[in-house]
């Protein structure tokens, strides 16, 4: 989050009397508010319920709203200052940027070159290349928007990303570039304040509410879907310049009013709650009261202005910037969750840093005058966003030694998620892909097609090397259900699988053109949970369970295939990795970091109702073969992410170049795909 200065209202904001005095130098045109203390205290209570959410949020599973806490005071405090100005004819739009480079930049420029110093040190080549480019997207002002794209089906954990907090202070500095100048533009016609601020927050509240049913990954990270929580706070400010009579009475009210619901939030949300949505109302109007309450109202005199939270307070915008880096490198180094003990030391260290940095680095420059420490932070800024950019350009910068110890990751022709058609389907096949799909082949007369998401994507290296060299076409979709009978466009899948039905009707097409193809392959990622529940598939307007969508789905494509007279070879899904495979590595050591392996009682719980609907559709189609690689990764009391020295995944679910190997050998083993002529 980024609190501007410690401004606000005095303690009574009289109809007639100007709350704001002239801010003091002659370099300095603009108006600003007096310090309310109470303000700090509610930073405190913001930042605070943050850190503790991302330390133990097992502890405090509501604490993510104090980021809406933020948005709030921010939407106040800006909208105070500009609505002043411009009604002052003093305000100044040079002057305004000027003092946001200065507040912004010293502490997150401070916290993102450490942070890509140290991740040059901790971090494969895969990790560091995706900080490159959160560096370059922290720079930029972007990080939302990046981190909105990245999530989905091969999106890494969270925790795993140092710089993912940037995504608030990217929409609160999105909002501070238009609003300043909608707001010139609104002053210069005349129009009423109001008006555009209620319009707007009315406009961002629909698209919040719209977005929460239909893609609540873009109602967290859109800007047009929070806009609206920094309108609530410009309200207040209207409020409090022109209608100072609407919030006069019972501040004593409004602060526990405004206390009240933001406990309830706490107690209330958690990550199962469709948020923001309705529900962001609770941080929202809960801190609206407690600002429009005033220095006046007890709680905010005696417990937000107290000296402990007015501290916190002051620290509060460096202490968001450093402690999640330092809790995601804690997890990134521990290879899973990191334990308490160094949760808890994060968390202390993040403290004393916020204060080294507010004391020594933030306050210093934020109140050096002249205009050469603004061009010194706006080229900093550069540097470090070309820098990420460098980063990200050159993978990670794979040389680096700590990547030696990440074989599966070192070798280049590792499918890594993102391969797409390189045109060898049109050049030996003259297929024309259709959109979203991945069409590979080696051969002009293929013998093998296999068809699926990603998770078929992976076996590309293997089916095409040099070792097994099998005269191939794969026609796949990522994050798709390969269903030719059920129409889906999914709601929550961003630039991938919305065209699936498609696909696997190109798949059945390709099969019908080429006679020389005897054998499909058919796998992909097989449905987490309760099958029983409702999936987003219809027919007739009824809702099939994830189940039947899964039968009648792929039962469909396997008649289509073996209506061709083709060898149908359904490959049930590889075991799913409960970790991440970097965790068995040792970073800064030789031995390994934990036990790269996890319970097969666990796996066969996890998989027990997929592995019962892979069993009836062998049933309900009983000459098409069912290969299970279960096996190949499971003893009877443990799956495996290493064996004999090999990784077998590149993340948790795609299995590396040695296990598609593996997997596919023993299907030729077995018989049920060709050797290669002299094997």
């Amino acid at each position: 989050m980024a609190p501007i200065q410690k401004h606000i209202l005095p303690p009574n904001g009289a109809p007639g009397v100007s709350p704001l005095a002239p801010a003091a130098g002659p370099d300095v045109p603009q108006l600003h508010p007096k310090y309310r203390p109470d303000i700090d205290g509610l930073r405190s209570i913001a930042v605070g319920s943050v850190v503790i959410f991302h330390a133990f949020p097992e502890w405090f599973k509501g604490g993510f709203i104090g980021v809406d806490i933020f948005f709030v005071i921010s939407g106040f405090l800006i909208s105070l200052i500009i609505f002043n100005n411009l009604e002052h004819e003093r305000f100044s739009i040079l002057d305004f940027y000027v003092r946001r480079v200065k507040r912004i930049f010293p502490a997150l420029m401070t916290v993102m070159i450490v942070c890509a110093v140290a991740g040059g040190v901790i971090l494969f080549a895969d990790e560091y290349g995706q900080l490159g480019k959160h560096l370059l997207g922290g720079s930029t002002f972007i990080s939302n928007i990046l981190f909105w794209r990245e999530s989905g089906y091969f999106d890494n954990s969270a925790e795993t990303k140092p710089l993912l907090h940037l995504w608030s202070l990217a929409i609160e500095e999105q909002f501070y570039l238009f609003w300043p100048l909608l707001l010139a533009f609104v002053w210069k016609r005349k129009w009423g304040f109001l008006r555009i601020v209620g319009m707007i927050a009315l406009v961002s509240f629909v698209i919040n509410l719209h977005l929460v049913d239909h893609d609540q990954t873009a109602a967290f990270y859109s800007p047009f879907a929070r806009f609206w929580e920094l309108m609530v706070g410009g309200t207040l400010a209207y409020i409090n310049l022109h209608r100072p009579d609407l919030n006069a009475r019972g501040k004593q009210l409004q602060s526990w009013m405004g206390l009240a619901l933001l406990v309830t939030g706490f107690v209330l949300l958690n990550g199962d709650r469709s948020f923001p949505g309705w529900w962001a109302l609770l941080p929202c109007v809960g801190t609206f009261l407690l600002l429009s309450a005033g220095p006046g109202a007890w709680f905010n005199r005696k417990v937000l202005a107290s000296k402990p939270m007015v501290g916190i307070g002051l620290i509060s915008y460096p202490l968001y910037l450093w402690h999640w880096p330092l809790l995601s490198f804690a997890t990134i180094i521990a290879g899973q969750t990191a334990p308490q003990q160094w949760r808890l030391l994060a968390v202390v260290v993040a403290v004393l840093l916020a204060w080294g940095t507010f004391l020594f680095i933030e306050r210093p420059l934020r109140h050096a005058r002249g205009v050469r420490i603004v061009w010194t932070l706006l080229v900093v800024n550069v540097v470090v966003g070309l820098a990420g950019g460098v980063i990200y350009h050159n993978g990670g910068f794979p040389q680096r030694p700590i990547n030696e110890k990440l074989d599966y990751l070192a070798r280049s022709d590792v499918f890594n998620g993102s391969r797409n058609s390189d045109g060898s389907c049109t050049r030996l096949n003259h297929l024309d892909p259709v959109n979203e799909e991945v069409c590979l082949s080696n051969s002009a007369t293929p013998q093998i097609l296999f068809v699926g998401d990603s998770h078929v994507m992976a076996l590309h290296s293997a089916i095409f090397s040099r070792q097994l060299a099998l005269p191939s076409i794969m026609v796949a979709g990522h994050a798709c259900r390969v269903y030719p009978n059920l129409p889906y466009k999914p709601a929550n899948v961003r630039r991938w699988s919305n065209n699936c039905t498609a696909i696997a009707q190109q798949a059945i097409a390709v099969g019908q053109q080429f006679p020389s193809i005897r054998t499909v392959v058919i796998s992909g990622a097989y449905p987490r949970g309760n099958l029983d529940l409702p999936s987003q598939y219809k027919v007739n307007d009824h809702a099939l369970s994830q189940r039947e969508a899964f039968l009648s789905g792929y039962g469909a494509l396997i008649e289509s295939f073996l209506a061709q007279g083709k060898q149908v070879v359904f490959v049930a899904d590889v075991p799913f990795l409960k970790l991440d495979p970097h965790a068995c590595v040792n970073r800064f050591g030789a031995g390994p970091m934990r036990e790269c392996a996890f319970s097969r009682a666990e796996h066969d719980e996890i998989r027990k109702a997929y592995d019962a609907a892979v069993n009836e559709l062998r049933q309900l189609h009983p000459k098409a073969t069912v290969f299970d690689p279960v096996e190949l990764f499971c003893s009877a009391t443990q799956c495996q992410a290493k064996i004999d020295g090999a990784y077998l995944y590149n993340d948790d679910q795609h299995i590396s170049l040695a296990a598609s190997k593996y997997l596919l050998q023993s299907m030729q083993r077995d018989g049920l795909l060709p050797f290669r002529p002299g094997q």
